[in-house]
């Protein structure tokens, strides 16, 4: 089996290949961590899925067939296939525990001056690594997970609050070029403080991401996510249109009792991600 090897663009000009070495191990080392974290997920959903129907057969029974059971048995196998997995993804985490300790400490260790590259970013660096053949895993990847609500406030204004022309072209006021340019500040930000290295270690050297324009639009493409429209029945059963839903990156959602609106920033951290990867390779 031929032994995988990212070539990126930050590798210390002197590393040798036994740092080199040690350098994979520390990302297969997240990336067991990643698929635990996934695979936990799953076996939680499954669990859910499993206490409902076998509560549904308890108290309705099964057919002739026997199609609830079946159903049932099938999840089941799913669920000691994913333990089987979370296994095997412990145990690669335990041979590379040394090394992948070895290898955070050195990158993240202080220099005479008492600076240095935080802990959080350089496992950040190596788990958005470990993605680069699983898209499923990028919302695993940042630790911890950004949450910037200028970023999001200048997005929902380019996008959701925004006006067209006829023509469908976006209209340009000075609130839609204001959040054009906080959004570009937003993510320069972001990504200096959450994907960059600040500081040489005997695996990289230093490394800034810089996202171009290209990138950014990218993102903006991508902030859209889609629709669903929203329908009200009255009692006396006509349909009326109540309004449409416009899926973004961000979910925000209210709390009904104290009105207090939280965000969910997996999908917006998970396409920053998906962006920035590419600048570890080119």
């Amino acid at each position: 089996m031929t032994k995988t090897t990212l070539s990126i663009n930050f590798y210390n000009a002197k590393i040798t290949d036994e740092l080199k070495n040690e350098f994979m191990q520390a990302i297969n080392h997240e990336l067991a961590g990643m698929n635990i974290e996934m695979l936990n997920d799953s076996i939680a959903r499954l669990e859910k899925q499993t206490s409902s129907i076998q509560k549904d057969i308890d108290d309705n029974g099964d057919d002739e067939a026997g199609t609830k059971q079946k159903k049932l048995d099938g999840i089941n196998a799913t669920i000691s296939d994913n333990k089987d997995a979370r296994i095997k993804c412990e145990e690669s985490q335990e041979k590379t525990l040394e090394i992948y300790n070895k290898v955070v400490t050195v990158m993240s260790e202080k220099n005479k001056d008492h600076f240095g590259n935080k802990k959080d970013v350089v496992r950040t660096v190596l788990r958005v690594l470990a993605t680069w053949n699983n898209s499923k895993l990028v919302k695993y990847a940042i630790i911890p997970a950004f949450q910037s609500p200028a970023l999001y406030d200048a997005l929902e204004t380019i996008h959701i609050t925004s006006t067209a022309d006829d023509d469908g072209m976006l209209i340009l006021t000075d609130d839609v070029e204001q959040a054009y340019k906080k959004a570009s500040q937003e993510l320069e930000t972001i990504i200096k403080t959450t994907f960059s290295l600040s500081f040489e270690t005997p695996y990289t050297a230093q490394m800034r991401v810089k996202l171009n324009a290209t990138d950014k639009k990218l993102l903006n493409d991508c902030y859209v996510k889609g629709f669903t429209n929203k329908f009200d029945t009255d009692d006396d059963g006509n349909v009326s249109f109540k309004k449409r839903q416009i899926n973004t990156l961000v979910k925000a959602k209210k709390n009904k009792k104290t009105q207090e609106v939280t965000y969910d920033y997996t999908g917006l951290a998970s396409t920053i991600s998906n962006i920035v990867i590419k600048h570890y390779f080119a």
